[in-house]
């Protein structure tokens, strides 16, 4: 049995995320129809893409995060960890880029023409950059 690993995906320009099952092994599954127009129930091991909106993802990571009536979470199941843990790093992404690309625009430089990636990475520059100021009098 091929073992799933769950990969998000950045559309750039978009607020969207796309999230996708993908088989290790890389085989696809078919899907039929069955008579009352749902599909029929696929392997375990195959394939599942789901796009939700930034808001659908946030709601989503809080439903899974509330704990259930006996006390359980979902970070407990070894399962599920691994995916909340990815929505997780996402929605941050996402909102670091949405806060820089604020905070540029709000400094008078235009960001439209700028990826996501591209925002990223000159939020990550700026953050690094070492600031000194001048202890000098005169």
């Amino acid at each position: 049995m091929a073992a799933a690993a769950f990969e998000t995906r950045v559309h750039p320009g978009r607020n969207r995320l796309k999230a996708a099952w993908k088989r290790v092994e890389g085989a696809s599954v078919e899907t039929s129809e069955a008579p009352n127009g749902r599909p029929d129930a696929a392997p375990a091991g195959s394939d599942f893409a789901l796009e939700l909106s930034v808001a659908e993802a946030q709601a989503l990571r809080t439903w899974l995060l509330k704990p259930a009536a006996d006390g359980s979470s979902t970070m407990d199941d070894e399962t599920l960890k691994p995916v909340l843990v990815k929505l997780a790093h996402e929605l941050d992404y996402r909102e670091g880029v949405a806060t820089v690309r604020q905070e540029l625009e709000q400094a008078g430089l235009q960001t439209a023409a700028l990826s996501d990636e591209q925002v990223a990475v000159l939020g990550l520059r700026i953050s690094e950059a070492k600031l000194r100021r001048n202890s000098g009098e005169g």
